[in-house]
């Protein structure tokens, strides 16, 4: 799917992971939420979001959360985000 298909047709909680995200991380996001409410990930490709894709997010209403200091591969953001996904959701 392209990007800009997917800003728009993803439903529930929308979460975009991003390096530049300093204030609030993905958990945090989460237990404000409804746990039972849809969740759609988005994580970015090798290199980072562009600014303009980031504004994408934005502007379609997604909110911006970190996965921490560290900046991870992407398949390994993925595994760490599920993770995060599965311990908010357990615990909660």
């Amino acid at each position: 799917m392209k990007l800009k298909q997917s800003l728009t047709s993803a439903s529930g909680v929308r979460v975009v992971l991003s390096e530049y995200e300093k204030d609030r991380q993905l958990g945090a996001v989460l237990r404000e939420v409804d746990r039972g409410e849809p969740l759609s990930l988005a994580i970015g490709p090798e290199g980072g979001w562009t600014q303009s894709e980031l504004e994408g997010f934005s502007s379609a209403g997604w909110v911006a959360a970190s996965l921490g200091a560290n900046i991870l591969r992407a398949e390994t953001a993925a595994i760490a985000a599920l993770a995060v996904v599965g311990a908010t959701r357990l615990a909660a």
